[in-house]
């Protein structure tokens, strides 16, 4: 199995260019990438203020899924002490409550929902083949957390 891959730096290049993917996302503008990006909108757990950010999403149900790998992202960090967000997938803004999945027996849930529906990104972002037994799944996606997202 492969590392999986380190988020770039915090660069102006960088920040410049989640603000554009914020900006076509909001506006339903990126084609096909809306289908697997949603804007997810948090309360800064220090600050107070809102932060906007481009992350990848799978729907289940009427609820949301989202990861974050290690579990050091800021809107992740931000969503375990202020949990209303908003939401923008597909161009629609949608109030919902996130809250940590962390029932093993869910965790295995998602994951398995996570490799049959983006079998893609499975292997860009998470570092393994999604073809792999349950247990090569669970020991692949050890650095993930997963959160849900509910309407609110």
């Amino acid at each position: 199995m492969s590392t999986p891959p380190t988020p770039p730096a915090n660069t102006f290049m960088f920040r410049l260019a989640m603000k554009a993917q914020v900006f076509l996302l909001r506006r339903n503008w990126i084609g096909p990438m809306s289908k697997v990006l949603m804007v997810i909108t948090t309360t800064g757990r220090k600050s107070g203020k809102h932060f906007s950010t481009p992350i990848g999403y799978q729907r289940d149900g009427d609820s949301v899924l989202a990861f974050n790998l290690g579990g050091g992202s800021n809107w992740f960090k931000n969503v375990l002490q202020n949990p209303e967000v908003t939401l923008v997938i597909q161009g629609k803004a949608q109030r919902m409550r996130g809250a940590a999945v962390s029932d093993p027996a869910e965790i295995t849930r998602v994951i398995d929902l996570y490799c049959q529906a983006q079998p893609d990104v499975v292997k860009r972002f998470w570092g393994f083949d999604p073809a792999v037994g349950q247990a090569e799944r669970l020991k692949g996606a050890e650095h993930l957390r997963f959160v849900r997202f509910t309407p609110v």
